[in-house]
């Protein structure tokens, strides 16, 4: 237990918290230490916080620091009862204590509302007209604005669909060749060197496409990679392929096609980027 007691606000802070904790046998060596602002030091980062617990000869004991670290940060956020300064403490209180819960501080509650019948008392007789009429424009300009979102909603669908469609063939633009691609090209040599140096793929991936036993299934497994990535691959995958069998006419045939895939699908988008706008 503690044979100090507490001599001002920040050391009966401490008291508390260490109360609270059942860590009373540590407030003595906090005293000695200087480390008495519990405040500061529930702010404090890791490596301040455990040079602290060091000092005060805590740190031997993992569950202790975890214990009072806690109580803590839970006292810091809801002082409970401990918000009542005794009236021997001296300093500043108000500064010094936790912020009160806003629902608890009377100087932003919201003050009461005045009794209806005194109001309507007040109003005078040639307003009731006004009020109807208002009342009236008022439902009006209600069924006016819950007709226009429904209209803004559909156009906002139709939009997210052209997007969603074009994101889709960025993607996956891929699988349109993806027969030809199997059959006709070589793929785990020169095109996956590229690839891994460009970042496209990963050296990990290496192992898992070369696998396989024939050509066809290792094109299969590096073509199935690249439409999996969360990143558009299509452009990249046809710029590498061009590069890596600038001899081969086959190859090359089907890069021409893949490209006027891509301009055809540039020209969509911007269609409809132009839409939504």
């Amino acid at each position: 237990m503690a044979d100090k007691q507490p001599q001002n606000l920040i050391e009966w802070q401490l008291h508390c918290v260490l109360k609270r904790a059942s860590l009373l046998q540590y407030y003595d060596s906090f005293i000695r230490q200087g480390e008495c602002d519990v405040l500061q030091l529930s702010e404090a980062e890791d490596g301040k916080f455990k040079d602290v617990m060091e000092k005060v000869g805590m740190a031997q004991k993992s569950i202790h620091v975890r214990q009072f670290k806690n109580t803590l940060l839970e006292w810091v956020k809801n002082p409970g009862k401990d918000s009542h300064v005794p009236s021997y403490i001296t300093g500043d209180r108000d500064s010094r204590m936790p912020p009160a819960p806003r629902s608890l501080n009377s100087r932003t509650a919201t003050p009461p509302l005045p009794d209806k019948s005194s109001v309507v008392q007040q109003l005078p007789k040639s307003t009731h007209g006004n009020q109807t009429k208002d009342k009236d424009e008022l439902t009006s300009s209600k069924s006016e604005k819950k007709e226009f979102p429904k209209q803004q909603d559909t156009t906002q669908q139709q939009t997210h669909s052209e997007v969603k469609d074009q994101e889709h063939h960025g993607h996956h633009g891929l699988t349109r060749y993806y027969d030809e691609l199997l059959d006709n090209t070589v793929l785990d040599k020169m095109v996956l060197d590229n690839l891994i140096s460009r970042c496209i793929l990963m050296i990990e991936d290496r192992e898992e496409i070369i696998k396989p036993t024939t050509q066809r299934e290792r094109n299969k497994v590096l073509l199935d990679i690249l439409t999996e990535r969360p990143y558009p691959t299509f452009h990249l995958f046809k710029d590498v392929l061009q590069e890596s069998e600038p001899n081969n006419s086959c190859v090359q045939e089907l890069v021409k096609r893949m490209m006027s895939t891509e301009i055809r699908d540039e020209h969509i988008s911007c269609q409809a980027h132009e839409i939504s706008k």
